[in-house]
């Protein structure tokens, strides 16, 4: 029998499946030495020669927590199977458990790019009418043709509106991105403002469903019938099991985030 070897090829399938390169994190000054999930694929963290441990969010990919208490390179980390505790060994002779607090980790996720749905989550049509309001309106045919909704229009770049929008005068091109960077600022600043208890700690989201789950949190309602419907009966919050799938709405959270919308979208 010959050897098998399984290398990290981008795009190469191994035993019937295809590995596809993802993302890249960053933040460790020195090699990394090891790396853990969390249980439920949410949170990975890593250890390295530097003696720092830093915690990630997979969603975002923002860095949770840096923890520096270690004083020799850190080798070893590892999620407790069914509670939010984390171990690192270290060649400092020392095993550190930390506790997660979920109201400071609800904080930390709820930071900058997180929560874009308000322009995001624009069709076309919301498009046209924001280029109406900026005195664009000369260029709704040709964000229409080119089926720019709200994540399309984030994402837009000098290079974008020369290259697949054909806008040819640099002067005009200028004057749209000016428009999309002040939208983008505004975005940036309504997301830092939405409170914890509105965003859902699924989807990471502001809820527009919101129920709540037999845990005692309030989840959006697409978000934790899928999270049940693939037979994860564990709370997202607490990694407990749950008492039961029954969901309850949560219409008193519901309408304070109706208030709260009504009041921040003018």
């Amino acid at each position: 029998m010959e050897p098998l070897f399984c290398g990290m090829r981008s795009h190469t399938n191994y035993i019937g499946f295809k590995l596809k390169y993802k993302s890249v994190l960053s933040g460790h000054s020195a090699p990394v030495l090891t790396c853990a999930f969390s249980h439920n694929g949410q949170m990975l963290v890593s250890g390295s020669v530097d003696k720092s441990v830093i915690v990630y969010d997979i969603n975002t990919e923002n860095i949770l927590h840096t923890l520096t208490q270690h004083t020799r390179y850190v080798t070893t980390c590892a999620f407790a199977p069914n509670i939010l505790l984390l171990a690192t060994g270290s060649m400092d002779k020392t095993v550190n458990i930390w506790q997660f607090d979920l109201e400071t980790l609800g904080q930390a996720r709820s930071t900058e790019g997180q929560l874009k749905q308000f322009a995001e989550d624009w069709s076309e049509d919301d498009v046209s009418t924001w280029l109406c309001a900026q005195d664009l309106k000369d260029l709704v045919g040709v964000f229409k043709m080119n089926n720019i909704d709200g994540r399309e229009l984030l994402n837009l770049t000098k290079e974008s509106l020369a290259d697949d929008l054909k806008i040819e005068s640099l002067g005009l091109r200028s004057k749209v991105l000016r428009k999309i960077e002040e939208l983008r600022t505004k975005v940036k600043t309504l997301s830092s403002e939405i409170p914890d208890e509105f965003i859902c700690p699924i989807t990471r989201e502001l809820m527009q469903d919101p129920v709540i789950a037999s845990d005692g949190y309030s989840y959006e309602k697409e978000a934790m019938e899928n999270w049940i419907s693939k037979k994860r009966r564990t709370s997202p919050m607490t990694n407990l099991v749950l008492p039961s799938a029954v969901l309850t709405p949560n219409r008193t959270l519901k309408m304070a985030i109706n208030r709260w919308l009504e009041t921040h979208q003018k």
